[in-house]
């Protein structure tokens, strides 16, 4: 009995071999990207109120299901300075501190009831409300900044319009001193946001779906 073998072209079956690792490679540089968002996503979420988790976004080189020697997966928050701010309040940790004599102004209830939430300023509340800040100092006491008016289900009612409501019949609080901010000098980051753990899963899991990306190839 005599077996006849066909030559192989062993250039085209290393070049198969390579573009199937490097598909393994990137797929799981991709699959491990998305975890890797949707891990500081959830734990964004579940730290601060309101949207602040949509700023997490990724990219990943190549896309789709193509090969490459070096695929490049890179997860980042998306934004302007306010939410590179946010993000560094959550996931670093370091102190917000007050530039020169200027206070640091933490939005309390007053100041909520908007679209931008606890990101809203001083001016952009008075712009939205159509009320005038003042400073209040209180000796041994937090300074605030405060309004006049009163609070009512829709929150803040500057005092004409909170007069007008009440004289309506409408449920609005007594007219008088609302406290809309607090004024600190300084602020200790949340920290809550654990981006080194998150990578570390991150990191794991592509090991493990470039290791099950090789045994399908086997």
């Amino acid at each position: 009995m005599r077996a006849k073998f066909e030559a192989l072209n062993l250039d085209a079956v290393r070049q198969e071999t390579r573009g199937m690792l490097f598909r393994a490679g990137t797929r799981a540089v991709q699959r491990a990207t998305r975890a890797l968002e949707q891990d500081l996503e959830a734990q964004t979420r579940a730290a601060a109120k309101g949207n602040a988790w949509r700023a997490w976004k990724s990219e990943v080189y190549p896309k789709g299901n193509r090969p490459a020697k070096d695929p490049v997966g890179m997860v980042f928050g998306n934004g302007g300075k306010r939410t590179q701010g946010l993000i560094e309040y959550w996931s670093l940790p370091g102190t917000n501190r007050a530039v020169g004599n200027k206070y640091l102004a933490v939005p309390l209830k007053a100041a909520l009831g908007t679209s931008l939430g606890r990101k809203i300023s001083p001016r952009q509340w008075e712009g939205r409300f159509k009320a005038k800040l003042r400073p209040l100092f209180r000796p041994g006491k937090t300074p605030l900044l405060v309004a006049d008016g009163a609070i009512g289900p829709g929150g803040f009612n500057p005092a004409k319009l909170a007069g007008e409501r009440r004289r309506g019949g409408q449920k609005v609080g007594q007219i008088g001193t609302v406290a809309v901010f607090a004024l600190i000098e300084q602020q200790p980051h949340a920290n809550r946001v654990s981006i080194g753990s998150a990578v570390a899963r991150a990191e794991r899991l592509m090991a493990q779906e470039f290791a099950q990306g090789l045994e399908r190839l086997l």
